[in-house]
């Protein structure tokens, strides 16, 4: 029991900084993606970067199952990889860059949907993350195809932290819930 409420615990604060992260990144890429180009290109390679460092986090703190833990692995895989592609393709091919972001964004989710699913079984709840990693693979397909048909720009992903930013946020606060509640053992002692 006592892990599982680590874990909780652990989870909860990855997902509040997640919030607060993204929200600001939200803001930055809405403040530069017009006038300053490059501090918004520099942003769109920090974001999977960042969900890197939190995936590792999560890796390191969690007592995962095999499935989630391969989930979580694969999403770092392709975080780092969706990082590099951006790097190389922001400064010369600006669309390709929001392609790529929007294949991260749709596998991402996908993978996200899993852990949720798996995680669900584990600590309960995880309706936030699972309805999150539905949204992040809808406009995963939206940001990619938008991106190679030169509709969808920078300062268009700002909307998508937003929703990201949302669902952890709640996520969160599901979990101070459960948290907060005593368990069967505590009520009985």
């Amino acid at each position: 029991m006592e892990m599982k409420y680590q874990q909780a615990s652990s989870l909860r604060k990855l997902y509040f900084v997640r919030t607060a992260f993204q929200l600001l990144w939200a803001g930055s890429v809405f403040a530069t993606a017009m006038t300053q180009p490059s501090v918004a290109a520099a942003l769109l390679i920090l974001y999977p970067l960042w969900d890197v460092a939190c995936t590792a986090y999560d890796l390191k703190t969690s007592a995962l199952d095999s499935s989630t833990r391969t989930s979580q692995t694969i999403n770092a895989v392709l975080g780092a990889a969706a990082a590099l592609g951006i790097g190389l393709t922001t400064f010369s091919q600006p669309a390709y860059a929001i392609g790529i972001f929007g294949a991260w964004a749709l596998g991402a989710g996908l993978l996200q949907l899993a852990a949720g699913l798996f995680r669900r079984k584990q600590l309960g709840g995880q309706w936030a993350m699972i309805l999150s990693g539905l949204q992040s693979t809808a406009a995963g397909i939206a940001l990619g195809l938008g991106g190679l048909h030169g509709t969808v720009h920078a300062k268009n992903l700002g909307g998508y932290a937003i929703f990201g930013a949302l669902y952890f946020s709640i996520a969160g606060i599901l979990l101070s819930r459960k948290l907060s509640r005593p368990t069967s053992a505590e009520a009985m002692g």
